[in-house]
């Protein structure tokens, strides 16, 4: 037999080992796959939970405050004739009231680029 007819029966028969290994892994992956995605609609489309607020609870009370619709006053956007205003006793009627604890101090080294 000549060299070459040996070289071609033994690439074609890696490339079919090659390939039924493949088809092997690609099947196995599929049920992998599947297994997970009976797994997850298990565990998230539940008929037995009351309320599925676990992906979209709040944890903080001022996004709660904000979710809930309780906002006193709605945020809208300031024009210049609402600053300007002459009969405008407070500027907390314009700007709202700011909460601040203090003044906040900067510290560091500042290095500035040559």
């Amino acid at each position: 037999m000549d060299p070459k007819y040996i070289v071609a029966i033994v690439t074609g028969g890696v490339f079919l080992i090659l390939f039924i290994v493949y088809l092997i892994i690609f099947a196995n992956r599929r049920k992998a796959q599947s297994r997970l995605q009976a797994r997850i609609e298990n565990e998230y489309a539940d008929e037995n939970l009351a309320k599925m607020e676990y992906d979209f609870a709040v944890y903080d009370e001022e996004t709660a405050k904000i979710l809930s619709g309780a906002v006193e006053k709605p945020v809208t956007q300031v024009s210049i004739y609402d600053v300007l205003s002459e009969d405008l006793a407070q500027p907390e009627e314009v700007f709202g009231k700011i909460e601040s604890e203090g003044m906040e101090e900067i510290t560091g080294n500042y290095k500035p680029d040559k």
